[in-house]
């Protein structure tokens, strides 16, 4: 998103990205809140998405479902769209927009001067830039690497996303169990 954006802007922008494509092994995010898509629809590429996924009310807070359809807003719903295919439809607009990627590719190291910074590839290049950008989620290499602290608290709970096949259809709900 953010390349978009500053190509947009007509700043000289790439991408270095670990993968080689958008394919992703398991399951990974399963949509887009209505927050999400309202910032997508002020950029004018929420129908991208729309087109692709399935509207539905999906807010909750606490394990309970909230009904959002009476928010003061175009789009008072979620949508249901796995990651894989939100990276696709963000790859395809970046490639509109003339961003370069350069796949199957880490960044190694970096190193800053006055003039800009130079970032070491793991194919042994090197590209020179004035500013480099982590946006490589919250266990950022870019950001360890600058020694900068990810500020907040320990979770207090978590989730697991789980691909299973089964013997016979479970119950329906949700367990707190084992």
């Amino acid at each position: 998103m953010l390349a978009g954006e500053l190509a947009l802007l007509r700043v000289d922008v790439a991408i270095v990205e670990r993968r080689a494509n958008q394919e992703l092994a398991g399951s990974r995010a399963g949509g887009l809140h209505s927050r999400t898509i309202e910032v997508l629809d002020q950029r004018g590429i929420a129908e991208r998405f729309l087109s692709a996924g399935r509207t539905m009310q999906v807010a909750g807070f606490a394990m309970t479902p909230l009904d959002i359809s009476d928010f003061p807003t175009r789009h008072n719903y979620g949508l249901a769209l796995f990651q894989d295919q939100i990276e696709r439809i963000l790859a395809a607009r970046i490639e509109e927009l003339g961003v370069p990627i350069y796949r199957s590719r880490e960044v190694k190291g970096f190193s800053q001067d006055p003039s800009g910074v130079s970032v070491e590839l793991s194919d042994g290049s090197v590209l020179r830039a004035e500013y480099l950008v982590g946006c490589d989620g919250g266990r950022s290499s870019i950001r360890k690497q600058a020694g900068i602290d990810f500020s907040g608290w320990d979770a207090s709970c978590s989730y697991l996303i789980a691909e299973a096949t089964m013997a016979e259809t479970p119950a329906w709900g949700v367990r707190r169990d084992e």
